[in-house]
């Protein structure tokens, strides 16, 4: 009897062992709250639920927010590689760049994502195959269509304010981007730089009184504040433009940009290729394959504008009365 109990006890310890050998660790470090940020990760843990990897059944997932704190950023990452996830995963390029030494090393396989320049950041040292076990997607998008759109709703549009994080490698990439194809829009770009997101209502209210429209591109430290700079531009009657289509629902105009919950989907994608034992350095780096356009009509009646034709048949998803619709297209 009691060598068949121990036969019982050692099948039952081998099989939970098996178990736990079977759940897959997806750890991911998000720089700060924010309205693509969150919708980047959900992305992310839907997209791994549709290719078989389950919270609860195969699937450890932990999203923890750095809170645009650089050296939590740090802590977290040091904890996630010690805690041996499977795949761990940065989303904000502090958070991203906190786990690279360790995915170099080999103690850490990263995939980042909402990254505007990976290379400019010096996550991956090319965009096929860097062998630094690191890979993921890009959220760069061409501003130059972007700055078309402002000017189309705003033609006396001259000057747009910009507000930036120096301290952030996406912000920089961005503001070099601007600068070089404002000129072509008849456009001046009047810069606001901030450190942390306290800085940020004073540099909006600023640039508010000194620009014709204020653009925040995809710094996240200006967009973990964004409130503040909506207030601050609708008290002036100026508009709010931002590339990141989830957080016009919260105040700004209009935005043309990737969707950031197909991008978490399809870095779920390469998280499950990894999690099924393919090299994570035989895949490039990924990048949006189009824009949406969303307008908010909200805003627009409360600054008083009404929108050309031509903006309003581009628009993917409007806002109105505080809803997102989104325009069925033939």
């Amino acid at each position: 009897m009691k060598k068949l109990l121990a036969v019982v006890l050692s099948a039952a310890l081998a099989s939970s062992v098996s178990l736990a050998a079977d759940v897959k660790k997806v750890y991911i470090n998000q720089i700060v709250e924010h309205p693509a940020l969150d919708m980047t990760a959900k992305g992310i843990r839907d997209g791994l639920k549709d290719r078989g990897f389950v919270e609860g059944e195969n699937l450890d997932f932990v999203v923890e927010s750095a809170q645009a704190n650089v050296a939590l950023a740090a802590q977290i990452s040091t904890k996630f590689v010690a805690q041996n996830a499977d795949v761990t995963v940065g989303i904000g390029t502090p958070s991203a760049q906190s786990l690279v030494k360790a995915a170099m090393e080999g103690k850490t396989k990263m995939v980042f994502s909402s990254i505007t320049d990976p290379m400019g950041a010096s996550l991956v040292k090319s965009l096929e195959g860097s062998n630094t076990n690191v890979t993921g997607m890009s959220n760069y998008v061409d501003v130059s269509p972007q700055l078309e759109m402002f000017k189309k709703v705003l033609p006396e549009l001259k000057k747009i304010g910009f507000i930036y994080n120096p301290g952030d490698a996406n912000s920089i990439t961005q503001l070099k981007d601007l600068e070089k194809a404002a000129p072509n829009f008849g456009l001046e770009v009047v810069t606001q730089s901030v450190n942390r997101t306290a800085d940020v209502p004073q540099a909006a209210t600023r640039l508010a009184n000194q620009t014709d429209a204020i653009f925040i591109y995809g710094d996240n430290t200006a967009l973990a504040a964004l409130e503040s700079i909506v207030t601050a531009a609708t008290k002036e009657k100026k508009p709010v433009f931002v590339a990141d289509t989830d957080a016009v629902e919260f105040g700004p105009l209009a935005a043309l940009g990737p969707n950031q919950y197909q991008l978490g989907i399809d870095t779920a994608e390469m998280i499950a290729r990894i999690l099924n034992g393919e090299d994570i350095n035989a895949i490039p780096v990924g990048f949006p394959d189009k824009m949406e356009l969303v307008i908010n009509m909200d805003t627009a009646n409360k600054l008083g504008l009404t929108l050309p034709n031509e903006v309003i048949e581009e628009a993917a998803v409007f806002i109105k009365d505080g809803k997102a619709e989104a325009v069925q297209k033939d």
